[in-house]
């Protein structure tokens, strides 16, 4: 697929500040949106709906090291929920009744654990089934049968001036509901992947990702997403995947594990007004090449920066969110001809369509799968080293594992494992040695001005 280049983000997935002004693009519908016959003649009550859809809505648990990507910017924000060091919530529609569960991809990325609570009360464990970073699509597995199942709906018609509700753990607080209006649909982000969205004013914050957000008959017809938001807060403007979306890539993620989809190895961003002007062109169409990937298609078939690919398989002039679509619905090894604009003048290139790595759940672990020191990144201070504003010893840089369970996290000082001091990689390893494998470990660390021991648990069969 041509993608954007991105930065890393504090939060998540954001926008810059460039693209930003005028390229946030609300395409027309390919259906109408002018009958009124089934609009409310007055309120519009969701008692039913909500009814309806709250015993397939649950709560997703994760702990892990989580995950950024996407663009930054000052001026404001695309925020995504998403684990952080510890453990985070958020939301989650069941859809099957064997246990297949519908999440956002940056809720269980890079996540160590995760599980589903379903009903409020029980709590499963959850194996990620495989995730779609392009859609923010995950799918997990839990043990669990007869469950309730979401009734899901579609996005196709769904018209900006609806109302709409979302269902979630917004800051852990289940099954919590708001309701507001359909602001467009489709919305196409600058800068994005092409995805269209369904921009509502409903309130989102972190923990409602995953959720369901379902017109006033009940029905699901999108998967709550993310928020545009300089504090992380909601503002107004909320951002939900269409379920014929997520149902697509969730179908295809149970049947193979991944989503298969084409790629060029071109990086793009969309045109505005004053770009392509600058570039001879008449419309804001069409894809601009910023860099190409040495050694990929683009680059073989002679593509470079500066190139403006105008349509796929078309002489059409053709809308940037459609040229990522073209490309990502290839197939990989089909050929496909790109109309081009070079220097104020068109050109025809082929070339074949190749795989886009796979989006694969991942894991910290040592090459034999095994835990080392306990999940634990460590790095030795010396005091050269801290020049005076740290004192010497053994800090945490990162946990994982059965570190991250126990609560220890980045900048503690660990002393001793149990009664054996430690100043160094090499006393903790020792100390280590003799613990027996599957017995708690007490390490005493030091945080801020605080002293004390944490009991840290490895699983049975991981080793120190």
């Amino acid at each position: 697929m041509l993608s954007k280049p991105f930065a890393r983000g504090v939060l998540a997935a954001t926008l810059g500040a460039l693209a930003l002004l005028g390229t946030t693009h609300a395409w027309p519908r390919d259906g109408p949106c002018l009958d009124p016959s089934d609009a409310p003649k007055q309120g519009v009550d969701f008692v039913a709906a909500v009814a309806r859809q709250a015993p397939a809505v649950v709560s997703v648990l994760a702990i892990g090291q989580g995950t950024e990507w996407g663009d930054n910017d000052d001026n404001g924000m695309l925020a995504r929920s998403r684990p952080g060091s510890e453990r985070a919530s958020a939301s989650g529609i069941v859809v099957s009744a064997d246990g297949y569960v519908l999440t956002s991809a940056h809720v269980v990325l890079g996540a160590q654990e995760t599980a589903v609570l379903v009903g409020g009360q029980r709590r499963w464990p959850a194996d990620v089934v495989g995730l779609d970073r392009r859609t923010d699509v995950a799918l997990l597995k839990i043990a669990a049968t007869n469950l309730p199942v979401a009734a899901i709906g579609s996005s196709a018609r769904l018209c900006a001036g609806e109302w709409v509700a979302a269902l979630g753990a917004p800051f852990g607080f289940e099954q919590s509901v708001t309701a507001g209006l359909v602001s467009a649909n489709p919305r196409f982000l600058p800068g994005g992947t092409g995805e269209p969205l369904i921009q509502t004013d409903v309130a989102l914050n972190p923990g409602n990702s995953g959720g369901p957000l379902f017109n006033k008959r009940g029905e699901v017809v999108a998967m709550n997403s993310m928020i545009y938001s300089a504090s992380g807060g909601y503002l107004g403007v909320s951002f939900s995947l269409p379920i014929d979306t997520a149902m697509r890539v969730a179908a295809e993620l149970r049947s193979t594990g991944r989503v298969t989809r084409g790629q060029i190895g071109a990086r793009t961003q969309a045109l505005t007004s004053d770009l392509a002007l600058a570039f001879g062109l008449d419309a804001a169409l069409g894809a601009l090449i910023v860099r190409v990937d040495a050694g990929g298609p683009a680059a073989k078939s002679g593509l470079r920066s500066g190139d403006v690919v105008l349509g796929v398989d078309t002489n059409t002039a053709t809308a940037y969110p459609e040229i990522q679509q073209r490309v990502a619905a290839a197939r990989p090894g089909a050929s496909i001809t790109l109309n081009i604009w070079r220097r104020k003048a068109p050109l025809t290139v082929k070339l074949t369509v190749a795989q886009s790595a796979p989006d694969l759940p991942q894991r910290v672990a040592s090459r034999d799968g095994r835990e080392p020191r306990l999940g634990l990144d460590l790095v030795e201070r010396t005091a050269k080293q801290t020049g005076g504003l740290l004192e010497p010893g053994l800090y945490v840089s990162s946990t994982s594992g059965s570190a991250q369970r126990a609560g220890l996290r980045f900048g503690d000082v660990i002393l001793a494992v149990n009664d054996v001091g430690v100043s160094g990689i090499s006393d903790l390893d020792r100390a280590l040695e003799s613990v027996r494998q599957g017995e708690t470990v007490a390490l005493l660390i030091r945080r801020g001005s605080i002293t004390t021991f944490v009991p840290v648990t490895p699983p049975v069969g991981l080793t120190r």
